[in-house]
């Protein structure tokens, strides 16, 4: 799907994925007001008479090397849900991708109120249905990631993001409004000698907490499942009430964080992060992950370039693109001693 504005980068994708035999849609209201929901309209209503499943990539996504192999094989392992292929790196969803990476599993949950749009794929039957919903119940100003968020609820269809992701965002201004988002990339790509990623394997699914660095606020959250929705509280509070101290968390961030990193970015973001990372941890314990096994299941190739991208996507609003990139390879080790200090307070402690 894409505007006739970059017209020749969705050409340039058409060409790319020729062995898809991709179609091009354009925004039918091109001079209209932004809106990506009249054009998904159009794109998840054009499904092959004879397909199983349909894909919708955006006009600024950067697929990864062997994409349409990839995704065949992921549609045969996982045929009856929604499948994304990219999240953004700050997203709640991201951080289930992260879990996922460390404790091996082949896909996470999206758990953001909306759905990881831009590299989606839908069996055809619910495809189909799409335009349908949106006339009947979309607002025209709704985006099209929220409504399909609320048709594949209706549906019942559960929306997976691969791990690792299989394309990448795009830096181009946005269409829609949402350059103040700052960088939008995918947490992590297939890297050249990874074995083939196994999509038969498990999934991390809808967890009873998320951990969360708010870019757009800076500030740490956890997401508490409340029924099929999460509600937001902090994360200090609950990371006190499995024992982990304030005076603790100062501590260990005081030590572990390089003095490079503090001369680039404030306090208040290296210790909202510090949380973070922490509250990943202890999750990831919750899962089976001890402590003790984090430091080598962070090194596996996939982990490894999942929690790289945890703190350029945190603190990317904060930044100016060299710093975030540079404080990013610093904060790596520090992640791993955050991981392993929170997974400590996490799942089955004497």
């Amino acid at each position: 799907m894409a505007h006739p504005s970059r017209g020749p980068a969705a050409r340039r994708l058409q060409a790319d994925l020729a062995a898809l035999a991709p179609e091009v849609v354009f925004d039918p209201e091109p001079d209209g007001p932004p809106s990506a929901l009249r054009t998904a309209r159009r794109a998840w209503s054009a499904v092959a008479p004879d397909a199983t499943h349909h894909l919708v990539l955006q006009d600024d996504v950067v697929p990864c090397t062997g994409f349409a192999a990839r995704i065949a094989d992921a549609a045969r392992a996982r045929p009856d849900d929604g499948l994304a292929f990219f999240t953004e790196w700050g997203s709640r969803t991201a951080h289930m991708v992260r879990i996922a990476a460390l404790t091996g599993a082949s896909w996470a949950r999206a758990v953001d109120e909306y759905v990881p749009a831009p590299a989606l794929m839908l069996p055809a039957s619910a495809a189909r249905g799409f335009d349908e919903y949106a006339r009947l119940k979309a607002d025209r100003t709704t985006p099209d990631d929220v409504a399909l968020d609320d048709y594949l609820r209706e549906l019942g269809v559960g929306c997976y993001v691969s791990v690792p992701n299989l394309a990448d965002h795009l830096e181009a201004p946005s269409l829609t409004g949402n350059d103040h988002m700052g960088a939008r990339r995918c947490v992590c790509l297939p890297a050249d000698g990874d074995p083939p990623a196994d999509w038969t394997g498990p999934a991390v699914e809808a967890l009873p907490m998320v951990p969360q660095f708010s870019w757009w606020e800076g500030l740490s959250c956890i997401r508490v499942r409340d029924g099929d929705r999460y509600r937001k509280e902090w994360t200090a509070p609950i990371l006190a009430e499995r024992g982990l101290t304030a005076a603790e968390l100062r501590a260990t961030c005081a030590a572990a964080v390089p003095d490079a990193v503090r001369e680039i970015v404030s306090e208040l973001l290296i210790t909202q992060w510090w949380l973070t990372a922490c509250a990943l941890g202890m999750v990831a314990a919750d899962l089976g992950l001890s402590a003790d096994r984090i430091p080598a299941a962070a090194r596996r190739p996939v982990a490894a370039r999942a929690l790289a991208t945890m703190f350029p996507g945190g603190v990317r609003r904060f930044l100016p693109v060299g710093q975030f990139e540079r404080a990013g390879e610093l904060m790596v080790e520090p992640l791993i001693t955050a991981l392993c200090l929170g997974a400590r307070y996490g799942g089955s402690r004497s």
